[in-house]
């Protein structure tokens, strides 16, 4: 692999330089300078006007799903309606459209310089089949247990890839998916795994008013909902999701909790006591129409807040940038750095990944994309990656340019 040598280099949101260059060895990046001595069996792709960034990442998406594009908006703003829409839509496809709808997820996210994906899992007869995956994406399986699940051998047997690592991506963790839709017993199966196997907790917490009303006032649309499908989740003591989990010990350290759109006080208190980490999905957010997320009290207490696209179920796109667009019109006053590090920097802490994934540095994986620019136009190198709608020249994960827009 070449030096790459641009313009601008962002290592992190507060060091960029200008110019930059790259040297990758391998999968890694082994040196970061605005100059660097070239070998003599060295070659050096010089890049012009361009700036060389870390490659976004994703941390919530479902790509099974991105099939469901448009076919569930009948039912925008309409939590509890849209939820037995998507179980209805779910039955209707076979584990190839799934495989094919994966493959097109991440086809939209390469394309708007996502690089890494924090993936739900829910269809794991995709890993009986044979494909190629060129992005970074760490999975978390999915686990329902409000209803007698169907055990079909090929999904068992997709179950059994996963907890054995032989699929195309890494294995992460796993994803109850929500206190409403997963049991006590099945949380605390899967902490249990978790601690074991040093994996991570996804789950979906506090998404909805109806989830939050069916908690803590033990009524409302959704609560009724579930008294039709299993009385037994009901026998609860009133409280918040968040404080649900936590008081019966069912979520561990280093969680990812996706969505907390409905929180109270003593909420706040567990956020800051723990480690857990808030994925804010903005454009789902917006699809529900749901209150203003609280993401100002959020990073005034020091959470570590990550960005996700959620998937096409309740959004129209999987590209990063536009759920900044989204998400500052409610939060202008959120700076460009702080942006940047929720599609950068926190979502590798979240995951024990820092120095890994996110920068540019030496030790880091070379997880990179490149975008042509016009320097005298430039006004800030973060500014223009994130709010203009460029499509990238170049991407590069895990040492291997998986796009470019011309030969080399």
């Amino acid at each position: 692999m070449p030096i790459l040598k641009a313009s601008h280099v962002i290592c992190r949101p507060d060091l960029i330089l200008t110019p930059g260059c790259v040297r990758i060895e391998g999968n890694k990046i082994i040196e970061v300078s605005r100059s660097l001595e070239v070998n003599p069996k060295e070659k050096v792709l010089d890049l012009g006007s361009a700036i060389i960034s870390p490659g976004l990442i994703n941390a919530h998406c479902h790509l099974e799903y991105t099939l469901f594009d448009g076919r569930l908006n009948s039912f925008q703003g309409s939590f509890v309606e849209w939820i037995k829409g998507i179980v209805q839509l779910k039955k209707t496809f076979s584990a190839r459209d799934y495989l094919n709808s994966f493959k097109t997820g991440m086809k939209l996210a390469l394309e708007s310089a996502t690089t890494c994906l924090f993936d739900v899992l829910s269809m794991p007869e995709i890993l009986l089949f044979n494909f190629h995956v060129p992005l970074r994406i760490f999975s978390f399986l999915e686990l329902i247990d409000i209803s007698k699940p169907i055990w079909t051998d090929e999904r068992l047997a997709g179950f059994l890839l996963f907890f054995q690592g032989r699929s195309p991506f890494t294995p992460l963790g796993l994803s109850p998916h929500s206190p409403y839709t997963a049991s006590e017993d099945l949380y605390s199966l899967t902490r249990a795994w978790c601690t074991k196997e040093k994996g991570f907790v996804m789950t979906h917490v506090a998404e909805s008013f109806e989830e939050y009303q069916m908690f803590k006032e033990k009524k409302g649309m959704l609560f009724e909902f579930i008294s039709q499908l299993n009385p037994q989740f009901l026998n609860f003591t009133a409280s918040s999701p968040l404080r649900y989990l936590a008081e019966k010990d069912l979520i561990g350290p280093n969680s990812l909790l996706i969505h907390l759109n409905y929180l109270d006080q003593s909420d706040y208190k567990l956020l800051e006591e723990n480690t857990w980490s808030v994925v804010y999905c903005p454009k789902s957010h917006a699809f529900f129409g749901h209150d203003p997320f609280p993401l100002a009290d959020l990073l005034t207490r020091k959470i570590n807040v990550l960005l996700g696209t959620d998937s096409l179920a309740s959004n129209d796109s999987l590209d990063m940038r536009k759920e900044i667009w989204v998400a500052h019109r409610s939060n202008p006053s959120v700076s460009i750095v702080e942006w940047w590090k929720m599609l950068t920097l926190n979502p590798a802490k979240a995951i024990g990944m820092e120095g890994k994934l996110g920068e540019i540095k030496a030790g880091a994986y070379a997880d990179l994309v490149i975008t042509l620019i016009d320097s005298a136009s430039l006004n800030h190198p973060l500014e223009f990656l994130l709010f203009e709608d460029k499509k990238p020249f170049m991407i590069m994960v895990d040492g291997n340019i998986v796009h470019c827009s011309e030969t080399l």
